[in-house]
């Protein structure tokens, strides 16, 4: 994960911990962890896109037989 996803995760299980109702950040990291994100899910999406190129690309035969049935 990135460093401030990182944070957020942190942050979260300190004010937690802390049994605190609230959570504010400051509008920059914010902006930081929105950015991360994005980046993340652009990721994932690539490496799905790439998945299903490959497995669309793969050719599979399959044979049924009932010989005996």
């Amino acid at each position: 994960m990135s460093i401030h996803i990182n944070r957020f995760v942190d942050s979260v299980k300190a004010h937690e911990s802390r049994g605190q109702k609230d959570f504010v950040m400051s509008l920059r990291d914010a902006k930081d962890l929105h950015s991360d994100i994005t980046k993340m899910l652009l990721a994932v999406t690539e490496l799905q896109r790439r998945l299903l190129d490959t497995n669309n690309s793969q050719i599979v035969n399959v044979e049924l037989s009932g010989k005996d049935f």
